[in-house]
């Protein structure tokens, strides 16, 4: 019932089957074996929880700030399972610690009047950058419609933007009093979720006034990204046994990691990747007030979130606006064994979950929203699409009994457990107050 493999071991099945197909590979050049691809269920029972009388998961002493040791923490909270675990140590606060204008606030003319019959009505956009999935394009979409508000590139826990507290109610009232003091108007945060840190709020009190978002991108584009701007060695030498691609099955994780980074800063997976995170970032999917998949970008910016706070012009907003094309970046995986590529494929199997999880998701919104002129999307899983992109595999409908397509009608066979969801749910909303402890890019903590 559990994705759960160590890296080491999966480097070393994965050689293997790399291996033994390589002598196959004068043979048959095809990855068609159809009876050895499955549909893997991560879902499971609230058992994982085991909790009696809806307790909720103890807090860790040791993750508390030294000046908050005394505070009390409800009774109820009596252990915690280990997917709930963070492998971080305590953060120590500066000793200044206070709000300092972003450093991309280019547009703030610090005259901005948060009294404003316009202002007062507006929403403060949340974004959850996951690293190379389209955030920043999503960025200079909100700044472009600032003059007298600010956007963060992405916000700084040491200059007081985001990340200043566990406790969702503290977390909120730091960015609704950023928006009325600084102009603060959208806040994207690009870092590693803890797994007990609240993003989305859950409590109403605590969304008041903030509307979420996220992107999710197909994980083998985001890796194919990541290889590209992270490994300028990578150009040409994919599959030599010197070649970074390597790297990351070795266990050389770090936090802007290639492997399955969707997966792990949605859940906060340090180590190896389990059901539990799988569902944890799928419950938070269910959080945002808005999933945006990659395929459905252009509908849900220019038709929901461009509305939301009345922006109607620019290139972004405009419905005069065309649409640029892009071009296709080179393939950088051209030529390299379709064998070994498969087996990277296979590792992304959880952040493949994920992402046809946020399809759905998104294409739910889209229509709930009254979204016109929804483009035609691929039923097919997007793990299967990717074999078949890389592994000439043929799709066929003896996949699909295996694997299910990826429709509304199947919603349920994808959505987390209930039960699950509500327990991360308690989990959430019972933090105490007390800062953080996460890494990326502003955070107090830069290393492990």
């Amino acid at each position: 019932s559990h994705f759960h493999m160590t890296k080491k071991n999966f480097f070393i099945i994965s050689m293997l089957g790399i291996s033994v197909a390589s002598l196959l590979l004068a043979n048959r050049r095809t990855w068609d074996c159809v009876t050895s691809l499955q549909y893997v269920d991560f879902r499971m029972n609230s058992s994982s929880f085991d909790i009696a009388n809806g307790a909720v998961p103890q807090w860790d002493e040791s993750k508390r700030d030294s000046q908050q040791k005394n505070r009390s923490i409800s009774s109820n909270i009596d252990w915690e399972p280990s997917f709930l675990k963070w492998h971080a140590s305590p953060v120590e606060v500066p000793k200044d610690w206070k709000f300092q204008t972003p450093k991309f606030c280019k547009n703030y003319k610090n005259q901005f009047d948060s009294t404003s019959a316009t202002n007062r009505n507006n929403k403060i956009i949340v974004h959850y950058h996951l690293q190379h999935n389209a955030g920043t394009n999503f960025y200079i979409l909100a700044k472009d419609h600032f003059t007298d508000e600010c956007a963060t590139r992405c916000c700084y826990q040491e200059w007081k933007h985001c990340m200043v507290s566990y406790n969702e109610e503290v977390e909120a009232e730091n960015i609704r009093s950023n928006y009325q003091k600084h102009g603060v108007q959208y806040v994207s945060y690009e870092l590693m979720l803890p797994p007990r840190f609240p993003m989305p709020f859950v409590s109403e009190s605590a969304r008041e006034g903030i509307y979420f978002t996220t992107i999710i991108r197909d994980p083998f584009k985001r890796f194919l990204t990541y290889m590209r701007r992270a490994r300028s060695e990578f150009n040409g030498n994919a599959g030599n046994a010197g070649s970074p691609f390597w790297a990351e099955f070795s266990g050389r994780q770090k936090i802007y990691a290639a492997e399955n980074l969707n997966t792990r800063w949605l859940s906060g997976a340090v180590d190896e990747i389990t059901t539990e995170h799988v569902n944890i970032a799928k419950c938070r999917l269910q959080l945002f007030d808005l999933v945006i998949a990659d395929t459905l970008y252009t509908q849900a910016t220019k038709q929901i979130l461009c509305p939301l706070n009345n922006w109607i012009s620019g290139k972004h907003c405009s419905n005069d606006e065309k649409e640029v094309e892009h071009k296709s970046k080179s393939d950088k995986l051209e030529g390299t064994t379709p064998h070994f590529i498969g087996a990277w494929i296979e590792r992304l199997r959880p952040s493949f979950e994920i992402y046809d999880y946020a399809r759905l998701l998104s294409l739910k919104q889209l229509k709930q929203h009254g979204v016109k002129d929804l483009p035609e999307v691929s039923e097919v899983p997007s793990y299967l699409q990717t074999l078949a992109r890389y592994t000439n595999m043929t799709v066929t409908d003896a996949h699909l009994q295996r694997i299910p397509r990826i429709s509304l009608e199947n919603e349920e066979i994808f959505h987390p457990p209930k039960e699950f969801c509500e327990h991360m749910k308690k989990v959430w909303t019972s933090n105490p107050d007390a800062v953080p402890n996460a890494y990326g890019i502003g955070t107090i903590k830069q290393h492990w």
